[in-house]
């Protein structure tokens, strides 16, 4: 099982009431709090949407997963900006989560670099 560093940054936005965010890094039950953090900081320093950028995510567990779900049900709007990586694709297929997310290609499509 992997138990590696994890990081998750604020970043500045192109648009207001928007928060983004990137994460990187191997995050599991070990590491996952500072995804759960980042992610509950935004939606209460906003009331907009988050952008997540988990496209420098290696490595993704189950408690990676929870926490994305935690922080879909509070923000609904929440996009996560890819491209997603090859072991999260196969995460949300395998848990059937996939329909939960709004997924956007790349930072470019959403209008950023």
């Amino acid at each position: 099982m992997p138990n590696g560093a994890a990081w998750v940054v604020r970043e500045p936005s192109p648009w207001p009431g928007t928060v983004v965010l990137s994460a990187t890094g191997e995050f599991d039950l070990h590491t996952v709090g500072c995804l759960r953090q980042a992610l509950a900081e935004a939606r209460h320093d906003d009331d907009g949407h988050t952008v997540l950028d988990i496209s420098q995510v290696c490595f993704g567990d189950s408690a990676f997963l929870h926490a994305l779900v935690a922080a879909r049900s509070a923000d609904p709007g929440i996009v996560l900006a890819g491209p997603v990586p090859r072991q999260l694709r196969q995460l949300f297929a395998l848990s059937g989560t996939r329909r939960l997310f709004t997924f956007a290609k790349d930072r470019a499509a959403l209008g950023f670099g």
